[in-house]
């Protein structure tokens, strides 16, 4: 047994120097984490069971109800989350149906439209119609109304977040448990390597027929990096897992695309970094491939943090509007290519002038070499990146000769 000093989280924390969205982030973050990814958790985190420590650590109190989920179990709750987002609600019944909560030989059909009527569309929902115990009671109805079954373990989950986010919303009332909890979910599917996660990726990130989602992925990448423990690099070995797999030929020749799009569309100056980048993968030269690497982020970065205070969009369009004299209008997927790259690369978010090296949150290049040797020995990727080397040549050589002869830019199919 041990003593513990510390307030109530419903207390007023301001006064005693503690940041209370920071202590509903840490609850919220904490409790996941023991759902799932341990399995045993405490199933009753309300305000009486609960201290915000001095320090500004969360100290949990009574595990007189705590509980427990299998791996599947865990991952059926995550894959019930990315069926929602995806509103694949006939893929949800069935989902419900492998875990037990519907006997085998139910029609589902007739669920799969009642969980479409009730549920909302969690990506751009009103914040108001993310309210859990809304969710939760729409979902009470449907389980009422056909022959559900739910098992001790989800039940614990269900009563866990319920009253979660009751103790998150008196702490902060703009707090919403399924909002707070999509940063981890989104960190768990780009990194983790399981078959369930993995395809709950596919699902996310993919098209049916294989092609990429480029909104989706976007908005994970850029959703994942509020979660804390999240690392860039994993989720890219996840991703060129697929690419180097048999269905990840579509994959390819979109990323080899967009990539041709998008350096053209952003500048001589990254053109040459992407040429250099595909030329060193060619021949297998991981050093030339991270310098080349490098070289881009530092880019990124520069025209990404010029100007403080602005907002993200703000200096996307300053990128843009600045190389309006030399190249045309980029498409909205170029863009979106750019941002993308950002994500997965780029300096995040600190206000260092663009110097790397002085960027605490600039990911460490070296954890890229094992990425770029295993890409780099792929005879597939080896021959795109021909592909794309050649591209960008012709494109450089076209954009000199028609300037030097005073003739209007030319203008390219996505697959030139």
């Amino acid at each position: 047994m041990e003593w513990v000093d510390g307030y109530r989280l419903t207390d007023d924390l301001d006064s005693y120097g503690l940041d209370k969205k920071k202590m509903v982030d840490s609850l919220v973050q904490c409790s996941l984490r023991q759902i799932l990814e341990n399995g045993f958790f405490h199933a009753d985190p309300h305000a009486g069971n609960l201290l915000a420590c001095p320090d500004g650590r969360l100290c949990y109190l009574d595990f007189g109800m705590m509980s427990y989920a299998a791996a599947n179990q865990r991952n059926g709750f995550l894959l019930a989350v990315v069926h929602i987002v995806n509103r694949d609600w006939m893929e949800l019944a069935r989902l419900y149906q492998r875990l037990g909560f519907i006997p085998l030989n139910t029609d589902l059909t007739p669920i799969a439209t009642a969980l479409e009527e009730a549920l909302p569309d969690v990506l751009n929902a009103d914040i108001s119609e993310l309210n859990f115990k809304n969710v939760v009671n729409k979902l009470g109805d449907i389980m009422y109304t056909y022959p559900f079954s739910l098992p001790p373990f989800y039940i614990a989950i269900i009563r866990c977040l319920g009253v979660l986010e009751g103790l998150a919303i008196q702490v902060d009332p703009s707090a919403r448990i399924i909002s707070e909890a999509y940063p981890y979910i989104a960190s768990r599917v780009l990194t983790d390597s399981q078959d369930e996660l993995q395809e709950a990726l596919r699902r996310l990130a993919l098209t049916s027929d294989g092609h990429v989602r480029w909104d989706r992925l976007e908005g994970l990448l850029e959703t994942a990096k509020g979660s804390n423990g999240y690392d860039v690099t994993v989720a890219l070995d996840q991703l060129s897992n697929y690419l180097l797999s048999d269905d990840g030929e579509l994959l390819l020749a979109d990323l080899a695309n967009q990539i041709v799009e998008g350096a053209d569309a952003l500048g001589s100056e990254t053109l040459g970094y992407i040429f250099d980048a595909s030329k060193a993968l060619v021949i297998n030269d991981e050093v030339a491939v991270v310098q080349a690497f490098r070289s881009l982020q530092s880019l990124l970065a520069r025209r990404a943090d010029d100007e403080d205070g602005e907002s993200k969009e703000e200096k996307e369009e300053d990128l843009y509007d600045s190389l309006g004299h030399i190249l045309p209008e980029p498409t909205k997927s170029m863009r979106q290519f750019w941002r993308i790259a950002t994500l997965l690369g780029a300096a995040s978010g600190s206000s260092s002038g663009g110097n790397l090296e002085n960027n605490p949150n600039t990911p460490d290049v070296s954890k890229f070499v094992p990425l770029f040797r295993k890409l780099s020995q792929e005879p597939r990727v080896q021959r795109t990146a021909s592909e794309v080397m050649a591209r960008l040549g012709e494109r450089a050589l076209s954009r000199s000769l028609r300037a030097a002869f005073g003739l209007p830019a030319p203008q390219f199919n996505s697959s030139q």
